[in-house]
């Protein structure tokens, strides 16, 4: 399939329009989900448009639409486009809102590679939450996840997933944690770096 320069496909919402002619090998599918993004405790609005294959250098406009029921209290004015890259992990574009048409878009002069695009607050970002100190940054990924999460960072002596009422229900001292065997639902991970400084994770298992 291939886009030409100077005109666009919409997929169901979202619209592509490549600054010069963009060809999409293979096999590729663009499905529309209605739940949300979430990263540590930020969430996006209710609409994800996710490939099934990843679009490698993309340059133009990305244009999103979504409705007002799907806004999750987010206010339009301080929406920003999120891109996610082959590593799960999201990056924030502070795009053009059109609160008439319902529209956030972004030009991309530099060449972008991803496999779902979303929105959310310019406040709240999705990007994968750090935490710095003297020896320290932590970060999980991916999140929303169906099997495992995986933890980076120095020093990390133990990783301890709980369920919403507080119950340890799994831990490790490993860099990655299996959630294969849990049912759908949120759960919060406690990090422990070796000089003790803690982070709370707050994840969704699909």
């Amino acid at each position: 399939m291939s886009i030409a320069s100077g005109s666009s496909v919409s997929l169901g919402g979202l619209e592509i329009a490549p600054a010069d002619t963009y060809v999409i090998s293979g096999a590729n599918d663009v499905s529309r989900s209605a739940t949300a993004a979430i990263a540590d405790s930020n969430s996006s609005v209710s609409r994800v448009y996710s490939s099934s294959a990843l679009l490698s250098d993309f340059t133009g406009t990305l244009t999103f639409s979504y409705l007002e029921g799907e806004l999750n209290d987010i206010t339009e004015g301080s929406l920003v486009l999120e891109l996610q890259a082959d590593d799960d992990s999201w990056t924030t574009y502070d795009g053009t809102v059109d609160e008439v048409n319902n529209t956030v878009s972004y030009t991309f002069n530099d060449p972008v590679s991803f496999k779902a695009v979303t929105a959310s607050s310019a406040n709240a970002t999705l990007t994968v939450e750090d935490i710095y100190s003297l020896d320290a940054r932590i970060s999980v990924y991916p999140n929303p996840t169906a099997n495992r999460v995986y933890i980076q960072g120095e020093n990390i002596l133990q990783a301890e997933l709980f369920d919403l009422r507080g119950k340890k229900v799994k831990a490790t001292n490993q860099e990655q944690i299996d959630l294969s065997d849990m049912g759908r639902g949120t759960f919060i991970l406690k990090v422990t770096t070796d000089n003790n400084n803690t982070k709370s994770f707050k994840i969704i298992k699909q």
